[in-house]
């Protein structure tokens, strides 16, 4: 029986390398679109960021005039300095991360790790992510989403602790490192970071309800989480885009938007929440202790806070559904866990199981990967012609628009980028990036 499980793990683990291998080759064929163009730039002074002094600099101007998410438009600056080489790499390690977070906070531990749950966690993303190329592969929507998902569930890990500790440590120190953390996570995004104040409120109700004791990091976090979300919102360049956008609108707006979001759900997340569902009913019929539903409920409670927060605003494209679906999965794998972690008995009815969901994966990637390299040669011969026009001493350039497939794995704007109007500001993005006074779409 040992034996067989040693074989099932490292089958587990040359899945997710796989797996792994298939993101990085994703994030090589994604390339360097969009807003990228603009972050490439120091706002203030519209030269190539060139050091951390241009970084800051540029998101002082970002905060006053665009919106404001500092924390994670530094990477999105950071990135395009370093180039899209390094990113490909960190952003590769980065989503590694991510997928490994949601296993611990599910789990609430790394110990005997489990390879299947893993790879289930991979696969939830994959699949439920509307638009997975826009959120996780191109430089700036991963800047914001993924990197921001991140440092949002690697601040939660000490509160990830708290529920199993009896007496949890609380050194001096704990208090402003938990201060600022909390700043720096709710400074994400609107709608996750607004989730994770519902996390932390969960959280320290649970152990306040349970009569144990609440070090005073935890108020600490909880504040500057708070704080954070507060500096994002209320920040010019944030109210100058909404208002632009039609604004917040009234109550009838927001209950309209709130039921076009609850169609939205349904449309993408029915696989995740059937699957939760089923396992719902699975604990119940085996009377499980219903304490072990706290969990998963919190976060839960914390993926629709995110998805419904979304109501509040004219917009919402279809990369913010991720960081609502990485709470689900925590949920879900939580679920899974409260559960006692139903599986196939037998062990080869088990890995025939995993391999014919890793070769459906695969038959995805086999199929959408063409599509991404076209758009990326597309991308590439404009840029090879943006070069010969210059070249020849042209200086207002005529260029193709890209047209994006619209497939979920393609980061590319549909139904396409530049436009006629050589005034358009990702025509100006594109202009100042290659170098040009105008472009023009041909």
């Amino acid at each position: 029986m040992e034996q067989t499980d040693r074989r099932e793990r490292v089958f587990g683990y040359v899945l997710m390398a796989l797996a792994v291998l298939m993101f990085f080759s994703l994030n090589l064929l994604t390339r360097v679109m969009r807003d990228d163009y603009s972050y490439t730039f120091n706002f203030v002074t519209k030269e190539r960021i060139d050091s951390f002094a241009d970084i800051f600099q540029s998101l002082g101007i970002h905060y006053t005039h665009v919106n404001g998410r500092l924390p994670v438009h530094f990477f999105a600056h950071f990135f395009l300095w370093m180039g899209k080489g390094v990113f490909n790499v960190a952003n590769t390690a980065a989503f590694a991360g991510l997928v490994t977070l949601v296993y611990y906070h599910a789990y609430g531990t790394l110990r005997r790790f489990r390879p299947y749950a893993w790879l289930a966690m991979f696969a939830g993303l994959w699949v439920l992510t509307p638009a997975f190329g826009e959120s996780f592969l191109w430089v700036t929507g991963a800047s914001n989403y993924l990197y921001g998902m991140l440092m949002i569930l690697l601040y939660l890990i000490p509160y990830r602790r708290l529920p199993d500790a009896e007496r949890p440590t609380g050194k001096p120190w704990y208090v402003p490192l938990a201060l600022l953390g909390g700043v720096l996570a709710g400074w994400t995004n609107e709608s996750t970071g607004g989730a994770l104040a519902v996390v932390l409120v969960c959280l320290i109700a649970w152990r306040l309800i349970e009569k144990k004791p609440l070090p005073l990091w935890c108020w600490a976090g909880l504040l500057g989480c708070v704080a954070g979300l507060f500096i994002m919102v209320l920040a010019p360049g944030e109210l100058n885009r909404l208002n632009s956008a039609g604004g917040m609108g009234g109550l009838g707006t927001i209950l309209r938007r709130a039921i076009f979001i609850t169609a939205k759900l349904l449309r993408y997340l029915w696989p995740g929440i059937l699957a939760w569902l089923l396992l719902f009913a699975y604990f119940l019929r085996r009377r499980c202790d219903i304490k072990r539903l706290i969990y998963p409920v919190i976060f839960l409670l914390a993926g629709c806070a995110a998805a419904y927060a979304m109501a509040f605003s004219p917009q919402m494209p279809d990369r913010i559904w991720s960081g609502p679906i990485v709470y689900f999965l925590i949920s879900l794998l939580a679920l899974y866990r409260a559960a006692d972690e139903p599986r196939i008995r037998n062990p080869r009815l088990r890995v025939g199981a995993v391999t014919l969901c890793a070769a459906l994966v695969l038959a995805s990637y086999a199929y959408f990967a063409p599509i991404v390299a076209r758009t990326a040669e597309a991308m590439d011969a404009r840029l090879a012609d943006a070069a010969a026009q210059l070249a020849s001493g042209q200086r207002d350039l005529t260029l193709d628009a890209i047209y994006g497939s619209g497939v979920s794995f393609d980061a590319a704007e549909v139904p396409y980028d530049i436009t006629p109007d050589p005034t358009h500001w990702l025509n100006s993005a594109l202009a100042r990036y290659v170098g040009a006074d105008t472009v023009t779409a041909r």
